[in-house]
């Protein structure tokens, strides 16, 4: 493994290069790019092109390292998990939210509690289909409605959270309910 300082991290993260800096550090683990704070605080993560960044708040130091290994990555378009989320992707190739767990747990009115997080471009692309859906099918029957927007969600869904599926009890709901919650993820 290449040793390093902090502050020429920037260009192995970029390429996915392990190394050994001062109190930062990247490898692969379980075939996920992961760089590390201090070896323990996951700071950032990428897997299948997209990079996720850990929106926990640490030290002063950990703030500046976040800072020198991420200069070529695009901070804007990163999605940004809790430490828990990210270990969870490191350790099952994916992750729960908050919001998700809320829509497909029935609880959209805690979304709107919660403060907003910053948005995904591909959330927001998947509510402009969704709306247009919306505008396109008034007149069709609420399974071809349904089946729409599944397309729509499920497709989002997985480019977005690897290995994900659809809640495990989704085939037994009435189509009220399946409606209902896939209205609610335009409300995210």
């Amino acid at each position: 493994m290449e040793r390093i300082s902090n502050k020429d991290s920037a260009n192995l993260v970029e390429f996915q290069v392990e190394f050994q800096a001062n109190n930062l550090s990247a490898e692969f683990e379980k075939g996920v790019y992961v760089v590390r704070s201090y070896g323990y605080y996951p700071v950032f993560v990428s897997l299948g092109g997209q990079w996720y960044e850990n929106k926990s708040k640490y030290s002063v130091s950990t703030a500046k390292q976040m800072t020198q290994c991420s200069r070529n990555i695009d901070r804007a378009n990163t999605i940004k998990l809790s430490t828990d989320e990210l270990e969870d992707l490191i350790n099952k190739g994916t992750y729960k939210t908050k919001e998700l767990d809320k829509i497909f747990n029935n609880d959209p009115q805690g979304i709107l509690d919660d403060k907003p997080e910053p948005k995904n471009p591909a959330l927001n692309m998947m509510k402009a289909f969704l709306l247009l859906g919306d505008l396109s099918t008034k007149k069709e029957s609420v399974a071809d409605r349904i089946a729409y927007k599944e397309k729509i969600v499920f497709a989002t869904m997985k480019s977005q959270v690897p290995n994900w599926e659809k809640p495990s009890d989704w085939d037994t709901l009435p189509n009220k309910e399946k409606l209902k919650r896939l209205d609610n993820l335009q409300k995210v």
